[in-house]
């Protein structure tokens, strides 16, 4: 009774103001990031210095106060640095006093540790208090193994750059969770990886050549894994150069493709491989906290190379799509032309799966009319709009709602 004067009680998804880290967290056991623009509860704090007050000291990048027990980055240089800090087989506590969960790393001896890695960035002339170090007092606080590696943040020279040639997918099989993608806060901040995409999957998971081209390196003889720092310098990999395609850019606009982590390679270097290719199969090799493939692009095979975004090429009308951490890709509408899947929002099987991004201009027009934008469509929230019967839409949100697949049943029922 007075079900049509109403709004639907419907429960809604609450609206966060949660930094987009492209990050799921997740998938980072063992690893703790600590960036001032959105703290973590976790840390101790953020202690802004005076350098001039150092003067004639020796200051370490990473410090162990005996007294307090505690553990610090300290930057007091006039740039932000990264630093990754890796304390072994000793509890740390946060803030309030509380253990935080480690992880563990295996080197390729096979010996396993439990650790932690805390991933810093840290602005210039500040220390960051991290963590206490849970030591007992008649126990040297010196001897527990710390290992870090700390440098000046190398910021990507064009983090717009974007090669025009597709690719296909790297993975047989799927969907799979993208973990972390562009500028992800775990490993994509820096020049050599912003671009780069993460995808959980199984060890074992067989790899696809995305594009034909020739293979540049071949890599599968490491075995270490996990989450010590001093992972961040040995991986298994394997690069291609991509073959231009006409739509691609110029014929001199070179593009290379990298699968990181992987456990084995079926090509060595100079081999021909075509698209969708078996070329070897995905493993967790390298700094990896849980298997996955790191796959990334770059204009040139230089070491020191500098990413470049490169977009994967669906068929389904043409929808070329860029994973996000958190979506699984690829999934039906990116691969197939019958891809209907029910679902309880307002974003229609069709579109679903979709980042706003990747719709075509009529529909996002169509979204915009019912009250989305990109970051309520994106983070699969809904407006109020949403909320709404059929007949107490305006006749442009009916012929909105119905541009997305809609009817008035389908719309009161969902």
């Amino acid at each position: 009774m007075g079900k049509n004067n109403k709004r639907k009680n419907r429960k809604r998804k609450p609206q966060t103001n949660k930094p987009d880290t492209n990050f799921v967290t997740e998938a980072g056991p063992g690893c703790y990031i600590a960036r001032r623009d959105h703290s973590p509860s976790w840390l101790i704090e953020w202690e802004d210095v005076d350098p001039s007050e150092f003067e004639g000291d020796e200051v370490p990048d990473v410090a162990v106060d005996t007294e307090e027990r505690t553990l610090s980055l300290c930057n007091i240089r006039d740039l932000t640095q990264i630093a990754y800090i890796t304390v072994y087989e000793t509890a740390v506590l946060d803030a309030k006093g509380k253990d935080l969960p480690m992880g563990y790393t295996r080197d390729n001896t096979g010996k396993e540790h439990k650790c932690v890695t805390f991933i810093v960035l840290c602005p210039p002339r500040v220390f960051c208090h991290l963590c206490y170090l849970d030591v007992p007092l008649d126990q040297d606080i010196t001897s527990i193994r710390i290992e870090s590696d700390v440098r000046d943040w190398n910021q990507h020279p064009d983090p717009a750059d974007e090669h025009p040639q597709r690719i296909g997918f790297p993975l047989e099989g799927g969907p799979f969770l993208c973990t972390q993608g562009e500028n992800g806060t775990l490993t994509h901040f820096f020049s050599g990886n912003l671009h780069a995409i993460d995808f959980r999957c199984n060890v074992g998971t067989p790899l696809l050549a995305a594009a034909d081209g020739v293979v540049m390196e071949a890599n599968d003889n490491n075995t270490l894994t996990g989450v010590a720092v001093s992972n961040l310098f040995s991986w298994n990999s394997i690069m291609i150069k991509v073959d231009h395609e006409e739509g691609g850019g110029e014929a001199n606009d070179p593009l290379y493709i990298e699968y990181v982590h992987i456990q084995k390679a079926n090509l060595k270097k100079g081999d021909r491989v075509t698209r969708g290719q078996v070329i070897g199969a995905s493993g967790s090799v390298g700094f990896s906290p849980e298997p996955h493939l790191h796959f990334s692009a770059f204009r040139s095979s230089d070491p020191i190379a500098p990413t470049v975004r490169v977009k994967f090429q669906g068929t389904r009308e043409n929808v070329d799509f860029l994973p996000k951490a958190g979506k699984k890709r690829p999934t039906p509408h990116h691969l197939s032309q019958s891809a209907n899947r029910t679902t309880n929002d307002k974003k229609m099987t069709k579109y679903e799966d979709y980042d706003w991004e990747e719709l075509p201009a009529d529909i996002q027009e169509a979204a915009k009319l019912l009250g989305y934008n990109q970051e309520l469509w994106d983070n699969d929230d809904e407006p109020d709009e949403c909320d709404e019967w059929w007949k107490d839409l305006s006749s442009a949100q009916q012929d909105a709602a119905t541009k997305l697949g809609y009817t008035e049943d389908s719309w009161n029922s969902s």
